[in-house]
């Protein structure tokens, strides 16, 4: 079995274990609304897995609907509310809600609510996902809106493809 990068270390003593307290872990904030604390990477667990805290302010879009052709994800919430879109399913996700959504399924999510949101994303295989939310937090830096074009760029260099929906805009 290959590993989905080469900067990932084979030697099992390499990766000590990881304990993080609330509020610890790298972060980058998204826009205005939201926050990505980078709580396990791909380099910690050999590529297999990653999770990332994801907290959205009150009426915080998220990413609009997309998939993924090499990467399973499972969403979390585990505060507040969030909208969670999972093929056409559109459902409000409480405290506890978990979503599997496999490779080549579309999905969105945000927190158009009144309470802040955390989701807990898990995601497989991990490789460098947080490259992602770093370019993001980078294109969106000081309220910014990034044109198609880039945001384009960024998603598919990352594994995400956007997708036409009724209802959403991209």
């Amino acid at each position: 079995m290959s590993l989905p990068s080469s900067n990932i270390s084979t030697d099992p003593t390499s990766n000590p274990p990881k304990v993080l307290l609330p509020g610890e872990g790298k972060s980058v904030a998204i826009g205005s609304g939201a926050r990505c604390t980078f709580k396990v990477v791909g380099t910690d667990t050999y590529g297999h897995f990653g999770l990332f805290e994801y907290e959205m302010e009150p009426g915080t879009a998220g990413p609009k609907p997309h998939i993924h052709q090499e990467m399973e994800e499972i969403f979390y919430v585990a505060e507040g509310e969030v909208e969670l879109l999972v093929n056409n399913e559109k459902i409000t996700g409480r405290v506890g809600t978990l979503a599997l959504v496999p490779r080549g399924t579309v999905h969105a999510f945000s927190n158009p609510g009144k309470e802040r949101s955390t989701l807990l994303i898990m995601f497989s295989p991990a490789d460098s996902r947080e490259q992602y939310f770093e370019g993001l937090a980078e294109l969106t830096k000081g309220g910014r809106k990034p044109d198609l074009k880039e945001l384009l760029e960024l998603m598919r260099k990352h594994d995400q493809e956007p997708v036409e929906m009724e209802g959403w805009t991209f």
